[in-house]
């Protein structure tokens, strides 16, 4: 889910259920699953502080056996959308079609605090609500991935790709992260690429019934409250909002530096008409490239009552990670 008007969400049922699918999962037990050519791990990692979140690891062999023993291609670190919804149900069909044509691929995905392994999202408690908030995300998600590549160092293992995966509202911090760990590729499902509040105000411009939410935001947010995370607005904290405000998310994409691919369903109610547009012509107007894939008919979850457009867009970003390495090869 993204992080505009929760009412006028609940109102739309439907597209509340496909956005929490693509948030991702739900219970899964703490032994190893093999499905297929998929093994799945749920982990628990502990940061410096002391706090603790729940991580998912996918081991993906290529459908080539001769590359299924092969050395990692790709790390991949998934940074999922918004509420207290555990992935776990998920996996690892969620990442049908991205079968190995770029090669061997690790996934890592890592919770906020206070998800998990059966969570659903339909009460995400004050504990989980106090620590959902973009500084919070970033440092926890960054300590968790220095620590991964740190491993893997250690192991003498290199990937040949470092991609970070920014679904729904956590492509805000993706750019962030990509820039932090030094990463090769960015990969951004479900989102506009433009400030969060932009967003909401443009959406909120499109449709009137938002605009009373939108408004309540406004004023909420001129007075700083004494406590930030006790402030509750539209069923986040006042410190989320503040933080989210101040991410420049077009411009943290500009300067990202490397290739990125952004993939939107045409009907997604959360993406402002013309926002993808957009986009596409700052990144022209500056000079620089943008991989978008519009996937027509389809929401939030690139799914629709009678279609998947999941499995698609994966498979594209497979071929899109080995159509990179070749452009970098021509260039050279």
């Amino acid at each position: 889910m993204t992080i505009f008007d929760f009412k006028y969400l609940r109102r739309h049922a439907s597209v509340l259920i496909s956005m929490i699918l693509c948030c991702l999962l739900s219970a899964c037990s703490m032994a190893e699953l093999q499905r297929g050519r998929t093994l799945v791990q749920l982990s628990q990692f502990q940061f410096s502080d002391g706090g603790k979140a729940i991580y998912y690891q996918l081991e993906k062999k290529p459908w080539r056996q001769q590359d299924a023993d092969g050395t990692l291609a790709n790390l991949i670190f998934v940074i999922s959308g918004s509420d207290c919804v555990s992935m776990g149900e998920f996996l690892p069909q969620y990442f049908s079609g991205l079968e190995g044509e770029s090669g061997r691929t690790r996934i890592l995905i890592l919770h906020k605090r206070h998800i998990f392994p059966g969570s659903n999202g339909q009460s995400c408690g004050d504990a989980f609500v106090r620590a959902d908030y973009p500084s919070r995300w970033q440092a926890d998600q960054l300590q968790f991935m220095r620590t991964q590549l740190a491993s893997l160092q250690q192991q003498g293992i290199t990937p040949r790709r470092v991609i970070v995966w920014g679904v729904s509202e956590g492509a805000e911090l993706a750019p962030i992260l990509a820039q932090q760990i030094q990463a090769t590729h960015l990969v951004l499902l479900s989102h506009a690429g433009m400030n969060a509040l932009d967003a909401y105000r443009s959406l909120a411009t499109h449709h009137p019934h938002m605009q009373q939410g939108w408004q309540a935001l406004q004023s909420a947010l001129l007075t700083v409250p004494a406590d930030q995370d006790a402030l509750r607005i539209h069923g986040r904290s006042w410190r989320y909002w503040s933080e989210i405000a101040a991410i420049p998310q077009t411009q943290n994409l500009l300067h990202a530096g490397i290739p990125i691919f952004l993939a939107v369903g045409e009907a997604d109610p959360v993406i402002p008409p013309g926002a993808v547009d957009n986009l596409q012509q700052t990144f022209s107007l500056a000079g620089k490239q943008i991989h978008i894939s519009r996937f027509p008919g389809v929401g939030h979850s690139l799914a629709g009552k009678d279609m998947n457009r999941l499995p698609d867009f994966m498979h594209q970003v497979d071929n899109w990670l080995v159509e990179t390495d070749a452009h970098k090869t021509s260039m050279h």
